[in-house]
């Protein structure tokens, strides 16, 4: 019998959590005393103008390219000359993987991944996903603070104290997040001594096993951070443009559900749709779950609940979620999967051409060098 190999051992976990991760939307809609219908989702439809639908779309695509645009300018800040169709599977493979992986953990090493087969060194492979993801979190607390500032009385609003902690919680962790990476870039040092000392007592209570991997880990992290503030003090024009794109990229996920809600209801207020979704997005973001599973359901069941009723919040919650999270990653993962297939090809036929080369070197050095006798050995002419 054939053992599965480690690939597809990988695969088929992924393919589990994600199940899982749809189970958890159930548990939710069942403990939320909410039933899926569907007859309530296709009379939504029905009703959709087109047009707002279509633009819930181009959102989508959108949270794609603009990440994609990032991590191009960044690459050719750093002197690599990647193409724009490159580039895009650097932000395909980002938001696959980390939709199929536990903490939405493979999404940075599998774009890593395709950076280094493209010809970009490791090192600025690295450097470019860790300054994208500090634009990231800012882009997060900017969108979030521009929630409070348009209309904090929504906060308030809220009659169930779990969101309202899911949303202060998502605030302090991507808070902490940043003052985390901003110590790192500034305050190296001091970072490293306080990491060695916390390693340490973990070390003592035998909660870490092997300090000196962790140390080395840190010190690597707190190095690729100090590449960061270089880069902001010489490059400020590439460092606001990829925050820029970043909150782009953060805008257009809000987009797509402030673009569904208005397609069955034009007369609502854009601005209270963009809010609801921001505190959204910023309470969900405190869950370590790809696309926040769960979390962003509970959280948009009852944010939206201010304004809208049952059937509504559901079947609009059900269009978002599959614009927003399934399709977004399924075209990625197809995106990614013929640009795998494309580099697979490529680097075969390079193989190819390599053999061929090796054979006509060979045969030259037999014309001119002598013949070879069934011992191997070359006589001279």
């Amino acid at each position: 019998m054939v053992k599965p190999n480690k690939q597809i051992k990988k695969q088929l976990l992924n393919i589990l959590f994600l199940v899982i991760l749809v189970g958890i939307t159930v548990v939710v809609l069942v403990l939320s005393n909410r039933e899926l219908n569907f007859e309530t989702i296709l009379d939504f439809l029905r009703n959709c103008n087109p047009w707002w639908m279509a633009a819930a779309f181009l959102a989508m695509i959108g949270f794609v390219v603009f990440e994609g645009a990032s991590l191009h300018f960044i690459l050719r800040g750093l002197g690599e000359k990647p193409k724009l169709r490159s580039s895009l599977v650097y932000s395909t493979a980002d938001i696959y993987y980390s939709a199929i992986t536990p903490s939405a953990s493979g999404g940075q090493p599998a774009s890593a991944f395709y950076m280094v087969k493209d010809g970009i060194a490791a090192g600025k492979a690295s450097f470019a996903l860790v300054f994208n993801l500090v634009a990231y979190t800012t882009a997060i607390i900017v969108i979030g603070i521009v929630a409070f500032c348009v209309c904090p009385s929504f906060f308030g609003a809220l009659d169930n104290w779990f969101v309202q902690l899911l949303i202060v919680l998502g605030f302090v962790v991507q808070s902490f997040l940043l003052a985390f990476f901003v110590a790192c870039m500034f305050c190296g040092r001091a970072v490293l001594k306080l990491g060695n000392g916390i390693i340490s007592l973990l070390t003592k209570m035998k909660i870490v096993k092997k300090p000196e991997k962790w140390r080395n880990r840190l010190a690597e992290e707190i190095a690729k951070f100090k590449d960061c503030r270089s880069a902001i003090r010489e490059k400020p024009l590439m460092s606001l443009a990829n925050f820029s794109l970043n909150l782009l990229q953060r805008v257009c996920h809000v987009l797509i559900a402030c673009f569904v809600c208005l397609a069955a209801a034009p007369s609502a207020n854009f601005w209270d749709l963009f809010v609801m979704q921001a505190f959204v997005l910023v309470g969900y973001n405190s869950i370590p779950l790809p696309g926040g599973v769960g979390a962003f359901e509970f959280l948009y069941l009852n944010i939206y609940g201010l304004a809208f009723g049952d059937a509504f919040i559901l079947a609009a919650m059900m269009i978002t979620r599959v614009i927003s999270y399934y399709l977004c990653m399924i075209l990625s993962g197809v995106y990614t999967l013929g640009y795998h297939v494309h580099l697979v090809k490529k680097m075969g036929k390079k193989a190819t051409e390599a053999d061929g080369e090796k054979t006509k070197d060979g045969e030259n050095m037999n014309e001119y060098g002598g013949s070879t006798d069934e011992t191997g050995t070359g006589e001279q002419e």
